[in-house]
């Protein structure tokens, strides 16, 4: 049987679901988006009962980019130990605030730990300049020499505005794939509609060669003739299931996928076989 993989699942220890308004200060993005009280976080238990619910066989766990180094570590070390504890559910990544001083040293430590990869890496409030530019190439190439992953957020730069939508344009999100050359580099939220551009010329679709796409909120931003469309351009293999739960369910998505009219291999690919491929499992 074919495998379901969820590449983008976050978190949340019961430390920081339990005392919110306590870690409101100084965490602007984390404000943005967890200061209403039904903003949903979801813990391990939660997590693992809807996985045999909806037949998911292991999900990619990530937190959240803190700027706080203590917070930041407490909520990555609780990852490495929730990935311990259940080794063939879970694939944990560190996430943190890339601007942080401190932030290339934690990396550094986080994948030495054991973490399988960087993400979901996010900078919530500006776009990818020539400074975020750097600091994510390096930290691209610290996860390629260690033969880890990296996973970026980015989103679609039209449209409506909501929390966590940060003002990116679609040149920056290819300069970053320039940027992560040799890098198994996954872009959260569709790549903001990158894959469209590999139809453009031979050079686009040689720099998304190791990039991969997964389809975090998706039903929420783009028309399920999204994936079909891309389909035309890039193989399914380019596509990952990820729900970003506890925003919304495996169910949803295999709604979405039917809706697109997918085939059964193209169905197969985006729900377990790429990602067992990108993550080398």
């Amino acid at each position: 049987m074919n495998p379901v993989i969820d590449a983008h699942v976050h978190l949340t220890p019961p430390e920081i679901a339990g005392n919110r308004p306590r870690f409101l200060n100084g965490e602007g993005a984390w404000a943005a988006l967890y200061h209403d009280p039904k903003a949903r976080m979801a813990s391990t238990g939660e997590l693992l009962a809807t996985m045999d619910e909806e037949g998911v066989d292991k999900a990619v766990v990530m937190g959240f980019p803190w700027s706080n180094e203590d917070t930041a570590r407490r909520h990555n070390e609780w990852l490495l130990n929730e990935a311990a504890r259940l080794p063939e559910r879970l694939i944990p990544l560190a996430a943190f605030d890339v601007l942080a001083p401190w932030a290339p040293r934690h990396a550094e430590a986080m994948l030495d730990s054991g973490m399988a990869g960087l993400g979901e890496l996010a900078l919530y409030d500006r776009g990818f300049g020539r400074d975020e530019l750097d600091v994510l190439a390096d930290l691209g190439r610290l996860c390629r020499e260690r033969d880890k992953f990296l996973m970026v957020h980015v989103n679609e730069p039209i449209g409506h505005k909501y929390p966590g939508k940060a003002p990116l344009e679609i040149s920056q999100i290819y300069e970053l794939t320039r940027r992560c050359q040799g890098v198994r580099l996954l872009l959260a939220h569709f790549g903001g509609g990158l894959p469209f551009l590999a139809s453009l010329k031979k050079e686009v679709k040689e720099a998304l060669a190791l990039v991969r796409f997964d389809t975090a909120a998706m039903p929420f931003l783009f028309d399920p003739a999204a994936l079909p469309m891309a389909l035309h351009i890039l193989p399914a293999h380019y596509f990952l299931l990820g729900t970003d739960y506890p925003l919304l369910k495996p169910a949803r998505y295999r709604k979405y996928l039917e809706a697109a009219g997918l085939d059964e291999g193209g169905t197969a690919q985006i729900m377990g076989l790429a990602a067992r491929d990108f993550l080398k499992i």
